[in-house]
Order: structure tokens, then C-alpha cells, then sequence
């Protein structure tokens, strides 16, 4: 079996990334060295662990060798793995943050948050190291004729990945479950989490008073006001697509008959948009509804927003399969608030409370995060519904859609610090707690769905508590 860790990968690779023009664009801010390090594993060829280091510069690589302790010392990332997860990795098969994020990576040298700025290179160098292996193995394949057939289960699994499309005509109602014996079920997590909505829920962004929030606005310096911008800019317009784009999956709940997910789903839209209502009229209060603060929505930011949340969302309404349903909802509930949501507010709360500023802003950061946490918990309910009832394809469909939106998303946080120098960020802030919240709620929350995957839904009072 080929691998990138033997002397000839290692400088067929630095050979091909110099003459890789995608590589080259994305890899145009990165500069430094780069140990990537393989465990040893006999059974697959490698007798001891072995590392190959890379000399990166702005594009280019300058040496491709095995690494020598002098280059460990020297490089600014050191990372290592099994081989076995480093080939998956290569493969496809999971994205390099996530292998880190869930252990099957470590950074041994280098911080997460060092690293996230360059997911794009990273992401450009391994497709080139793929296109090396497979190379390899062609070479390797002596008097093979013609390309190779892709097995018979491998276009199966290709043609099903969408799920069966369900028909989409609507079946005649023959009964009202909520005066049938069924009832509702009151002790279900959808209830539970729609009693909180009731309790809880209930505020109005009107009400919300942000005059001291305009004298304190006045205040502070211009890079603090732009950041805040900058962070109220991401929220507002985020919260405007989540609005717009909940809808498929409240139709496709409804469809298959599950009452008490409905009702607490019509608490979610309706505080949904007592965010976008909230945050516009804190914009207003403190003088910058006059903006365009679209300046804000960088290329990761609308690719999430503009392309994957619309489509995921409204590709439901031809395809109400389990995976169709588990890549929207992976979409929303892990990544739009799990991810992005859930490390905003957490950012406006640690800036204004720790300043001691904006009253009105709290209290409103305040709200959304009750509000948030219930719609993450509904996501993981849902998730691990799927994933428990309809078993691996689900679970398949759930982690191809973190693989290719957990970079981007992880990209739009340090993103908001990288606008600012690196030793001048306003308030003070450093990007890797943040960073590192945000990675810790998502592992948490993709443990759940693991043990879903395993046992079933036997923890509800655990998928409550998101």
C-alpha cells in the first residue's frame, strides 16, 4: 500500500505542490514548516513512526524530506496520527479539523487557532498529496489496462447518498392524535423543551431598553466598535436566513405525523425572529442601522449561509429522507448554532460583561443563548433520533456534512480576529478561547450523537441539555 511517509512520497509530493496552481492560490499566506508524523503500525508497512517535513513558503515548497529532529524544532505545526487516520484523512474521508478536533489527530506543536487560518492551504495540500498516492498505486498496478471499475457497492452507496426522494403528495388526515387515547406525550423531549419555550421564551425585543448602550457605544474606540459591528453583522444576517430557511423541516415533521416536535418547532421560528427583530434594533439604537454591514460576510461566511443552509434546508421539500432530514439539521443545529451562534453570543458576553458595558445587549446575548440552547437541544434530539432509528447511512450522512462545513465554519471565527492585528485585537481578546469553546461544545454534542449511533435514544433527559 502507498503512503505519504516513505522518502519517494514525501518528494513526489513537494514536486507536485510546486506545480499545483491551486495549491499555490490557497496557500499564498502560509509560511513556515510543516511535520506531519505516522505511529508506527507494522501490519500496514511502517516498522516505526515516521515524519516528513515540509518547508512551505507563501505557495511554494521549498524542501519535502523526512523529517530530522532539527526540523521537528524548527517547524511551526507538528501534528501526528495513526496511519490509519492519516490515510482517511487523505482519503476523503474526514477533514483535518475534525480528525483534530475529535483526537484522531494531535497537534503536538501549534495551536488549533494557528492553524485554522490556513484550512484552505491545508485542505489544497492534502488533495494533492491524494493525487501523489493515487499515482502510486497506479504506478504500482503493473499491467493494468484501462480505468479501474468502481465496485458495485461503492455506486450503490454513491446513488443512495441523497436518500430515496419520499413522494411528495400530502396523505389524507384520518385522525387528530391530540383527541385520539395516543394524547400527547407530555415526558417527550420536544414537550419538555416546549414547556421551557413557554417559560422562558417570553420576551420582547421591543421592551429592551439600549440607551445606556448608545452612551457606552460612544465610548469606545473605533477598532472596538467594529469589532461588535462585525460580530452584530454575522448574528443579524444569520438569524435572517435561519428564519427564512426552517421551514422544509417544519413541513417534513408535520408530514410524518409528530405533533409534539411540531408544537415546540413553532416556538423555534417565532424566537428566531425576535432575534432578527433584536439585533436590528440594537444596530439602530447605537447609530449604525445606517450601514452596509454586508462588508462583513467574508467568502467562508457566505458559503455557509448563502449556499449550504439554503440548500440543505430546501432541498427537503422534493427529499424528506432520513439523510436529507440529518444533513439539514446537521446543517443548522451543529454548525449555523452550534458552531457559529453559540461562539457569538458566548463573545458578546464575555466583551460587554467583562467591560461592565451595554446593559441592554446582555440582557438581549442573555435571551438568545436560553433561546439557542433549546434549538441545539431540539437538533441533537432530532440527529440522534435518525441516527438511532435509520442507523449508519444516517451517521455517514451527519459526518460528511461536519467534514465539510466544520472548516468554513471554524474559519468565520478567526476570521473576526485575523481583521485586526494580531498583538492590537480590540478589548484585549485572544482567538484561541474562543476557538477552543467552540470546538469543545461541537465534540461534546458529536459524542452524543455517537452514543446514539450505539445505544439509542436511552439518555432523553441528557439530549434535553444541550
Amino acid at each position: 500500500m502507498a503512503h505519504p511517509f516513505s522518502e519517494r512520497s514525501v518528494v513526489a509530493l513537494g514536486h507536485a505542490l510546486n506545480q499545483s496552481a491551486a495549491y499555490r492560490h490557497a496557500a499564498r499566506h502560509w509560511e513556515g514548516g510543516l511535520v506531519l508524523e505516522a505511529q508506527a503500525d507494522p501490519a500496514q508497512g511502517l516498522p516505526q513512526a515516521t515524519a516528513v517535513f515540509l518547508d512551505l513558503d507563501r505557495g511554494t515548497c521549498r524542501a519535502a524530506r523526512l523529517a530530522t529532529l532539527d526540523d521537528r524544532l524548527a517547524a511551526r505545526f507538528v501534528i501526528t496520527g495513526a496511519l490509519v487516520d492519516w490515510m482517511e484523512v487523505l482519503n476523503g474521508g474526514m477533514a483535518p479539523t475534525m480528525a483534530i478536533m475529535r483526537g484522531r489527530l494531535a497537534l503536538l506543536k501549534g495551536s488549533l487557532a494557528g492553524l485554522l487560518p490556513q484550512v484552505s492551504a491545508a485542505t489544497a495540500l492534502l488533495k494533492v498529496a491524494h493525487t501523489v498516492l493515487v499515482q502510486a498505486e497506479q504506478d504500482a498496478a503493473a499491467g493494468a489496462t484501462g480505468p479501474a471499475e468502481q465496485p458495485a457497492e461503492a455506486v450503490a452507496s454513491t446513488r443512495g447518498a441523497a436518500g430515496s426522494p419520499h413522494p411528495t403528495s400530502i396523505p389524507a388526515r384520518l385522525a387528530f392524535q391530540s383527541t385520539s387515547p395516543t394524547g400527547l406525550r407530555f415526558d417527550s423531549v420536544p414537550m419538555r423543551l416546549w414547556d421551557k419555550a413557554k417559560r422562558l421564551g417570553i420576551w420582547n425585543p421591543a421592551d429592551i431598553d439600549f440607551t445606556q448602550d448608545r452612551r457606552d457605544w460612544d465610548t469606545l474606540a473605533g477598532d472596538e466598535r467594529d469589532l461588535l459591528l462585525r460580530l452584530a453583522s454575522l448574528f443579524q444576517a444569520g438569524e435572517e436566513a435561519v428564519v427564512i430557511d426552517i421551514l422544509p423541516l417544519l413541513d417534513v415533521v408535520a408530514q410524518e405525523g409528530r405533533l409534539e416536535e411540531q408544537l415546540y418547532l413553532t416556538s423555534f421560528i417565532w424566537e428566531e425572529a425576535k432575534h432578527v427583530e433584536g439585533m436590528r434594533r440594537f444596530l439602530d439604537a447605537v447609530g449604525a442601522g445606517g450601514d452596509d454591514l454586508s462588508r462583513y460576510h467574508t467568502a467562508s461566511y457566505r458559503h455557509i449561509f448563502v449556499e449550504a443552509l439554503p440548500e440543505a434546508m430546501q432541498r427537503l421539500r422534493a427529499d424528506r429522507s432520513p439523510m436529507a432530514q440529518a444533513r439539514a439539521s446537521a446543517t443548522y443545529n451543529m454548525i449555523v448554532e452550534g458552531v457559529l451562534a453559540e461562539t457569538g453570543y458566548h463573545t458578546f458576553h464575555r466583551i460587554l460583561s467583562e467591560r461592565g458595558i451595554m446593559p441592554g445587549m446582555q440582557q438581549m446575548a442573555g435571551h438568545l443563548k436560553q433561546d439557542e440552547s433549546r434549538h441545539i437541544a431540539y437538533g441533537i434530539f432530532l440527529l440522534s433520533r435518525l441516527v438511532a432509528d435509520h442507523g449508519e447511512p444516517v451517521w455517514q450522512a451527519v459526518t460528511e456534512t461536519m467534514n465539510a462545513l466544520l472548516d468554513p465554519a471554524v474559519t468565520v471565527i478567526s476570521e473576526a480576529f485575523n481583521a485586526y492585528p494580531a498583538d492590537a485585537t480590540p478589548f484585549g481578546l485572544l482567538p484561541d478561547p474562543f476557538i477552543n469553546y467552540a470546538t469543545r461544545q461541537f465534540d461534546k454534542r458529536l459524542q452524543r450523537l455517537e452514543r446514539a449511533l450505539a445505544h439509542g435514544l436511552a439518555d432523553t433527559d441528557e439530549l434535553e441539555d444541550a
